[in-house]
């Protein structure tokens, strides 16, 4: 399904709502194309919802969950009108969001995405339980302190949108933004480093630059600009999941997303960079070539922190580098590979 699942945001938006006084388990649904086991719906109250058609041969009836954005009940019997046909009772599983703001709606309707690409054509009721327990704890970690600034996030999300293969990305990256490296894959390393304001100035740890022995660390250096008609993040995370088919890597995707960004995920469509001056100053370091402070430290000393301008530096990445690494050869877009 890559490139071609549907825009859940617009469905969502082509549905009138149900009339106030006919019930709360009455909605206006679509079917999502290409799954037809899901639709989703518009309820009384002009919320979104997902609605899941379980296979009712299958056992099991999963516990109903109230959050505080969201609610799910199982086996539910629904009135669902279409938009151009009659109604027609329904037993369904139904995810329903019961936030009235838009932002959230569409950040609930984006967040579906994998959820439904995770589930087979007739899905049983454990299933669609596992599933939403996904969507759900994304939510659980929208409420919690960020992580990570925005700038940091938007560039990590740019290699990721950037790269040969982001799928390889994907499945390395990091599970806590707290993590020393962004990427890693066995011995290989990949650091991303946003610079703002002109100057190509980037924070490092000791042990960035110089990993144990045996570890091999490229530093992708972006600088960013803000721009009102740039990039945001929710539209980098689009982008991805254009080109990204598997559906594990589209919930670890969100998870990370929701993990680093926490109470700030407003800023997934409100903050926007210049996605052209991203790809033209993108650059692949060594790591082991970037100025660093005296090595060994004395023993009293640890967890060194210092800035680098590497401004005026002129910093070759050596192609045998590229040669020998699967994941830096992922990393780098298609066009600057090298023969």
């Amino acid at each position: 399904m890559s490139g071609a699942f549907p825009d859940l945001v617009r469905l969502f938006d082509s549905l009138p709502a149900p009339a106030r006084d006919v019930g709360l388990g009455r909605f206006c649904a679509q079917p999502v194309p290409g799954f037809p086991a899901c639709a989703v719906g518009k309820d009384t109250s002009g919320h979104p919802a997902l609605l899941i058609q379980a296979d009712n041969a299958q056992p099991g009836t999963p516990a109903p969950l109230a959050l505080e954005h969201l609610s799910v009940i199982h086996l539910v019997s629904c009135r669902v009108q279409g938009p151009d046909d009659g109604d027609l009772e329904r037993t369904l599983s139904v995810l329903r969001c019961t936030e009235g703001d838009r932002a959230f709606h569409e950040f609930f309707l984006r967040s579906l995405h994998p959820v439904i690409a995770s589930l087979p054509s007739s899905p049983s009721r454990q299933q669609i339980a596992d599933a939403i327990e996904r969507l759900i704890d994304l939510f659980r970690k929208i409420t919690e302190t960020p992580r990570k600034t925005v700038a940091g996030l938007w560039a990590e999300l740019f290699v990721i949108a950037s790269a040969a293969d982001p799928s390889a990305l994907l499945a390395c990256w990091h599970s806590a933004p707290e993590e020393k490296f962004d990427f890693v894959r066995g011995i290989e390393r990949i650091e991303v480093k946003a610079a703002c304001g002109g100057l190509r100035v980037h924070h490092f740890s000791l042990e960035q630059l110089r990993p144990p022995a045996g570890a091999q660390v490229l530093v992708a250096s972006v600088m960013l600009g803000r721009a009102e008609g740039g990039s945001s993040m929710a539209d980098l995370i689009d982008a991805i999941r254009q080109r990204v088919s598997d559906p594990e890597l589209l919930i670890r995707l969100d998870i990370v997303v929701a993990h680093a960004i926490g109470q700030d995920w407003r800023s997934m469509q409100r903050r926007s960079f210049d996605r052209q001056l991203a790809t033209a100053s993108l650059r692949f370091l060594d790591a082991s070539g970037i100025p660093s402070v005296p090595v060994p430290l004395p023993p009293e000393v640890s967890e060194v922190r210092f800035r680098v301008d590497l401004t005026s530096h002129d910093l070759p990445l050596p192609a045998q580098l590229i040669e020998r690494s699967h994941l830096f050869r992922a990393a780098l877009p298609a066009h600057s590979q090298r023969p």
